[in-house]
């Protein structure tokens, strides 16, 4: 994907990519968050009681991280680990009720972070944007299950 062009599809999402974390990094400092423990509440609130692996595999983080960064989640009291019934070795991931009021300002400080990068753009096209990215996402991700040696 290097090209002369600046306008480039990797180009592109590379600094969009670069530009939202820079942004996202800045606004989650005043709650004492990395953008790492952010994704992980994000990713929690939707699917609240995976197992540490598959928050791992989710955010593509190794186990050891993600043990990591779970410990500190539960040291300031914002997630509790259970031991899963059907498998002792496994832990599985809930917010505690202390977690509530600083999910739902995260929240706000998303929805803001979205507004300000699709400012100027109409609903339909956001709409579009998005569908468009899920099928670029979806489209990369078989050719990296084709080109897998390993399947």
């Amino acid at each position: 994907m290097l090209s002369k062009q600046d306008n480039t599809l990797g180009t592109l999402v590379h600094e969009v990519a670069h530009l939202l974390r820079t942004v996202i990094d800045r606004r989650v400092e005043p709650y004492n968050l990395t953008r790492a423990k952010w994704l992980a509440l994000g990713v929690l609130d939707r699917r609240e009681g995976i197992t540490q692996t598959e928050l791992a595999d989710y955010l593509e983080l190794d186990k050891s991280t993600i043990g990591r960064l779970i410990d500190r989640l539960v040291q300031r009291g914002f997630v509790e680990r259970r031991r899963d019934p059907a498998d002792r070795r496994a832990y599985r991931l809930y917010f505690t009720e202390a977690a509530q009021p600083i999910l739902t300002e995260l929240e706000t400080v998303a929805d803001g972070v979205r507004e300000e990068a699709l400012r100027g753009i109409a609903t339909e096209d956001r709409e579009r944007l998005i569908a468009l990215l899920g099928q670029v996402k979806k489209n990369l991700l078989q050719t990296r299950h084709d080109s897998d040696p390993n399947k």
